[in-house]
């Protein structure tokens, strides 16, 4: 068993961090987030989101147990302040603190060698997908992934690189992350796939949004899944028109250049279409997809595979003959 070493790392420019302490640290989370946090494991991290009481995404966020007394509650900068505000108001009279962190930053190390983490608290593996490597909670000035940062001494031999090349992993394993990604108020847990993620514990017993959510589930509601596409030329911006067969079936998400001249994006698609196009692809592998006027491909990935079948809609009853007289 080897230790990791090399490989990328890129420096998050868009982590805020929130510390959550106090005696009922763990009851007051697990009551409130979609994730099941009394089992993480001291040193893991898990993606969790907090919902509107009709099961809708409000914020999502990365969460990290570096010990027993703390919980670290990573979002993205433009919603940090909210979660906190929010977690505030649910806290009633607990025994928790809440406190936002200045000083926090997030690196992202990913393609190493070695079959083992270093040991040091400051590094979480991804549990979501061997591609995005591990998370590096550190602490340092804004000066970037430099020497102003303090990063863990394994990154010695790995390679500073954009954080445009770890988006490209997440976003061609069909992880989402933000509210481009998951926009607020009307993004679902299932349709992102982040049920299979662990992301939501459906045996721990009560959250917000817990009964919409968990109905979802048991009775096989979802009608779409956040799905990649690699297409032509540079990454479309958020909202770009997805064309299949002269019709648009949906808009982009977040985007990141790929190899090739080429690029990634996810896009949210009715699962009726996401069949439709893949068989078609079996068939006849030149289908008329397009984003923003560049030909594109649906590229599933593996671990989202079987996909749910679309539950099918209802067969409307013919009309009654009026009775004669």
């Amino acid at each position: 068993m080897t230790v990791f070493s090399h490989g990328y790392y890129a420096r998050s420019d868009d982590a805020s961090f929130i510390i959550v302490s106090g005696a009922e640290t763990i009851e007051f989370l697990q009551s409130i987030l979609t994730a099941n946090i009394a089992t993480m494991p001291i040193g893991s991290c898990r993606p969790a989101a907090l919902l509107t009481p009709q099961g809708r995404i409000l914020i999502d966020m990365m969460v990290y147990r570096p010990s027993d007394a703390e919980i670290y509650l990573q979002t993205d900068n433009a919603r940090s302040a909210d979660l906190l505000a929010r977690l505030r108001r649910y806290r009633l009279r607990r025994p928790v603190n809440l406190e936002p962190s200045d000083d926090m930053q997030l690196t992202l190390w990913w393609g190493y060698d070695g079959t083992s983490a270093p040991e040091d608290p400051r590094i979480f593996p991804d549990p979501r997908h061997a591609d995005l490597g591990c998370r590096i909670v550190s602490s340092g000035g804004s000066s970037g992934v430099s020497s102003g940062t303090d990063l863990p001494p394994a990154l010695d031999t790995a390679e500073a690189v954009s954080y445009d090349n770890w988006h490209a992993r997440r976003i061609a394993q069909a992880i989402p992350e933000g509210a481009v990604d998951l926009q607020p108020e009307r993004a679902l847990m299932l349709e992102a796939g982040l049920d299979k993620l662990a992301a939501v514990d459906f045996e721990k017993g009560c959250y917000i949004g817990q009964e919409v959510t968990a109905r979802t589930h048991y009775r096989g509601l979802v009608k779409r899944r956040l799905m990649p596409i690699r297409c032509d030329g540079p990454p479309p911006a958020p909202g770009s028109d997805i064309i299949w067969q002269g019709k648009t079936i949906g808009t982009s998400k977040t985007a990141a250049p790929a190899d090739a001249g080429q690029s990634v994006l996810l896009a949210l698609l009715k699962l009726e279409d996401i069949h439709a196009i893949l068989a078609a692809a079996d068939a006849q592998p030149e289908i008329n997809l397009t984003v923003d006027g560049g030909l594109a491909k649906l590229c599933p990935p593996t671990w989202c595979l079987p996909l749910p079948v679309p539950t099918p809609k209802p067969t409307p009853k013919p009309a009654s003959k009026p009775a004669s007289g």
